[in-house]
């Protein structure tokens, strides 16, 4: 019921924030500027090729240098991620293991090994995701898509401008198409010519159509890798190095000692647990003169139920339970129904709230009680006294 505990559930915040990361890397591709030394370095890059035809090791080049831009955000994600299965797992074995601080010691540097092992098997797989996506390579028809879809956003802005441009004064029809005209054929041959701003606006297409394919690629496969290899590795991990631990029976008992400072509090608690319930249970039985009716009286009385159950000898008389003595209880143990006021010849009439009509009955809902919970009993008295019980009268 922690959220705190759900591990993959606070890592998919981890993975949305790697998928921010990676995003922010993205070069402005659209942009003027970038278009412009984007024409720069493919003019120093310049070989052999013929006019008009790109060098497609530029792609590769400029490709492998925006994705080393990835290191950074995959490396961060992989300490987040460290960092978050290590705090999961304390607060686990602080919960299970709350009165053993050795065992949470243990657990926890056991944690803290396995992960910082996976902390680096990630980071040797988030290397090799990286080099493969510097490699260029798809078959899927995105890419042609994404190109065309660009091209065409260009040509829609193109057309835009040229009509933003174009002076609303013209005489005719004719003039204002001729300067349209004059406006689009020049953003024809400064995008489609063969001049190397031309070749500058296609790179910037084709590397921006890559460069979004492969960062959703890097980051599901990045993602997988972390679930794999941290989150899916670390029960299996844990559970093998522990098991060493069964066979030392020095370090077992080093490890079920419990803290004496929580030892001291549950005791404690425990004795101010049975003063409540004495004092409950005493209040509950002062008796007090029942001015009308005949016959036996019905007592509410409260018991604290302990491992040997409230502590009654019961024998079944005209199919009703009787109280005809009390158990002994372990040295030190106080008789629970003995504390609680219950008398011999008491017959049990209600076991918390519930009727009780036969003897067999009786026994099957008493040893239903669980231990260490209190317990309200409805017994039936027969009038000993003058005394009898407002508080408890039924």
């Amino acid at each position: 019921t922690n959220p705190n505990l759900r591990l993959y559930t606070r890592a998919l915040a981890i993975f949305a924030e790697l998928q921010q990361r990676i995003q922010a890397t993205a070069p402005n591709f659209r942009d003027s500027n970038f278009v412009a030394h984007l024409t720069r370095q493919m003019d120093s890059l310049r070989g052999r090729e013929l006019p008009g035809f790109m060098s497609a090791q530029s792609f590769y080049m400029f490709i492998q240098e925006y994705i080393d831009a990835w290191k950074a955000p995959a490396k961060m994600a992989v300490t987040q991620l460290r960092a978050l299965s290590l705090e999961v797992a304390t607060q686990l074995c602080e919960a299970i293991a709350m009165s053993y601080p050795v065992l949470r010691d243990a657990y926890r540097g056991v944690a803290s090994r396995i992960l910082e092992q996976s902390e680096e098997d990630c980071a040797k797989g988030l290397d090799e995701l990286i080099k493969r996506e510097k490699d260029p390579f798809t078959i899927n028809d995105f890419l042609q898509a994404h190109i065309n879809k660009l091209r065409y956003d260009r040509f829609t802005s193109a057309v835009h401008q040229a009509f933003v441009r174009t002076r609303s004064g013209h005489d005719s029809f004719a003039s204002a198409k001729e300067e349209v005209a004059v406006s689009l054929k020049t953003w024809y041959r400064n995008t489609h010519g063969v001049n190397s701003s031309a070749n500058a606006e296609d790179m910037s297409a084709i590397l921006e159509a890559y460069w979004h394919l492969a960062a959703k690629r890097f980051v599901d496969n990045a993602c997988m890798l972390l679930d794999e290899r941290v989150m899916g590795e670390l029960v299996n991990k844990m559970q093998e190095h522990c098991y060493v631990f069964v066979h030392d029976e020095n370090k077992l008992t080093e490890f079920f000692e419990e803290d004496s400072e929580m030892v001291q509090r549950r005791n404690t608690l425990t004795a101010k647990r049975n003063r409540l319930s004495k004092a409950n249970a005493a209040m509950a039985n002062i008796q007090i003169e029942r001015s009308f009716g005949s016959g036996p009286m019905p007592v509410r009385t409260t018991i604290s139920v302990g491992a040997n159950g409230i502590g009654l000898q019961l024998a079944e008389e005209k199919g009703k339970m009787v109280v005809r003595g009390y158990r002994e209880m372990p040295e030190g143990v106080e008789n629970p129904g003995q504390a609680a006021g219950v008398l011999i010849g008491d017959v049990i009439d209600q076991v918390n709230g519930e009727q009780v009509g036969s003897f067999s009955e009786g026994i099957g809902k008493l040893k239903l009680l669980p231990p260490n919970n209190m317990a309200n009993i409805v017994f039936l008295r027969e009038k000993r006294s003058s005394a009898l019980s407002a508080a408890n009268a039924v």
